[in-house]
């Protein structure tokens, strides 16, 4: 998911619609705020010693002391502003980065957005470290390049 296809998933909703993100753990407080949006250009490689670059884009939301949740409208007005000026941003992949009381950040996907009482409500599912050779299935079957096959790739 892009962050305008986020903005997207917002334009579908009214304006006023307080937006409520919730993880595993719970609702995200009431004035939360939006801390900042990033930009990164990635360069990375995996343990098949395989060389990759990507853009990616993240959401801080820092968790509310309580009051009112941001409504759709200020929400996309944040995004909607971040994008023009920072060039590429709408187009890059997004996670959200979030700890209840503001300790332990997390990385977080949207899993879902739905409206419901009068609200909508963006779900987050935490991320998890993969093996990208092994979910890429370079590797045949029971031939991965983790734990004790660490050899076969090179690492």
């Amino acid at each position: 998911m892009t962050i305008n296809d986020f903005l997207q998933t917002l334009a579908d909703k009214p304006t006023d619609a307080p937006v409520v993100f919730a993880t595993k753990q719970g609702e995200i407080s009431g004035g939360y705020h939006v801390t900042e949006l990033k930009l990164a250009h990635v360069t990375g490689i995996d343990c098949g010693a395989r060389q990759a670059e990507w853009v990616e884009a993240s959401i801080q939301l820092l968790d509310g002391g309580g009051g009112a949740h941001m409504e759709a409208g200020k929400l996309s007005n944040i995004l909607e502003q971040s994008k023009r000026h920072v060039k590429g941003l709408g187009e890059a992949d997004v996670h959200f980065e979030f700890a209840h009381n503001n300790a332990g950040l997390q990385r977080y996907n949207m899993q879902s957005s739905i409206e419901a009482n009068g609200r909508v409500e963006i779900h987050l599912d935490t991320q998890r470290a993969i093996c990208k050779p092994a979910q890429d299935h370079i590797y045949a079957s029971g031939s991965d390049c983790c734990g004790e096959n660490a050899s076969k790739c090179g690492c």
